[in-house]
């Protein structure tokens, strides 16, 4: 009767514990910080906002005829200013949360 060794279908507990280290080391990178998820969120208002002062200004010069390019333009622009009003009311009540907080 043969008996197979056991020990090559167990993972030693350091390997185990370094291949955890090792995601959560990566999950932590890949997660951005607050700072960029609100810079972007900025930047994205700003550049669609840009992209309707020019369609506004194209518009009343006449060189644009399509006018399902420019709703669709003010439509980005409109979901992202509440993006932004969203992101800045959900900081403000967690800055108010934080304030009431007793030490």
């Amino acid at each position: 009767m043969y008996i197979v060794p056991i020990s090559s279908a167990i993972t030693p507990l350091d390997i185990l514990s370094q291949n955890e280290t090792a995601a959560a080391d990566k999950n932590k990178t890949a997660s951005p910080s607050f700072a960029d998820v609100f810079r972007e969120v900025i930047t994205d208002v700003t550049e669609t906002q840009q992209v309707v002062n020019e369609d506004s200004a194209r518009l009343v010069m006449g060189e644009i005829d399509d006018l399902h390019t420019i709703y669709n333009n003010l439509t980005k622009a409109e979901i992202a200013v509440e993006t932004f009003v969203a992101v800045k009311d959900a900081c403000q009540q967690s800055y108010d949360q934080i304030m009431q907080m007793s030490m």
